[in-house]
């Protein structure tokens, strides 16, 4: 329990102005107000309010015509199946990345996509498939990092690049000129490596 200091009173000074200092032997029945405080002595915070813990729940009444909150809609498969449908129609439409990188933890190599408003303006995180490390790709909003940093600012730090690219179909074409076919199912050799990231 918190020490009794002034300061704690501060709140509560003003449920008592200087107009009702001095309240009546008839009190008009508030919505704010329990008709159990009439008295006709002088009130002062330090005699009503703080006298017993029992006095300050009977000062206010609780609003009971609060609106529910949204989470408690029930849950069916249909809706699931709605949102995620919604959920892939927009991914579709937005313009994305994909990285290949090789996580230097566990060696494993894996393709990965992002969202460009996620990369350019938001936090971007890419779990590893293999050993469920995070790896930050970029960060705009200073959870991680005091400055807007991206990966190819971590990459500049640590002395290495960031080979960008384009595809076209099953065909990646690469900065340096370079032409690769990467149909479903086939994985990119070790050469085609967009970035090392940690």
């Amino acid at each position: 329990m918190r020490p009794f200091t002034p300061q704690t009173l501060r709140p509560l000074r003003s449920l008592v102005s200087p107009s009702s200092a001095f309240a009546s032997s008839r009190v008009p029945v508030s919505r704010f107000y329990s008709s159990q405080l009439v008295q006709s002595k002088r009130v002062s915070p330090s005699s009503t309010i703080l006298k017993s813990n029992r006095t300050l729940p009977s000062l206010f009444r609780f609003n009971s015509n609060a609106a529910r909150p949204l989470t408690e809609s029930p849950v069916t498969s249909e809706t699931d199946g709605e949102r995620e449908k919604q959920n892939q129609e927009r991914r579709q439409g937005e313009e994305a990345y994909q990285i290949t990188f090789t996580c230097k933890p566990c060696g494993e190599r894996s393709s990965h996509r992002m969202s460009k408003q996620g990369y350019h303006r938001g936090t971007v995180l890419i779990q590893c498939p293999s050993c469920k490390n995070r790896h930050v790709m970029s960060d705009h909003l200073g959870i991680f990092f005091d400055k807007s940093t991206t990966l190819e600012d971590l990459l500049k730090e640590q002395g290495q690049t960031l080979t960008h690219g384009q595809t076209d179909g099953n065909l990646e074409i690469w900065d340096d000129g370079t032409l690769r076919s990467s149909g479903p199912g086939q994985a990119l050799p070790d050469e085609s490596a967009k970035s090392e990231s940690s």
